[in-house]
């Protein structure tokens, strides 16, 4: 992983993240599948959702001001790459 990889990023409806990488690339991680876990269960509420930002290594979510879930740059890949990534 390249240091601060991700741009920006954009929470969207119905679950989708927009992710643009610093390359000038982005993808759309389909996430509403994974909003029914307990780790990601949380961002189903839509403040939660929305609240996303990205340090450009890591995209935040909070809740009250409090970062209730994280997902690495890897863990995107491997979501929209797959294994192989």
């Amino acid at each position: 992983m390249s240091k601060n990889a991700i741009k920006s990023i954009k929470p969207m409806k119905n679950g989708i993240l927009k992710v643009v990488f610093e390359t000038g690339n982005s993808i759309t991680v389909d996430m509403s599948q994974r909003l029914s876990t307990a780790r990601f269960g949380v961002l189903k509420d839509t403040e939660v959702w929305e609240s996303a930002d990205t340090d450009g290594n890591f995209v935040h979510w909070y809740q009250d001001g409090i970062e209730v879930v994280e997902l690495s740059f890897d863990e995107i890949m491997q979501m929209t790459v797959g294994g192989a990534y």
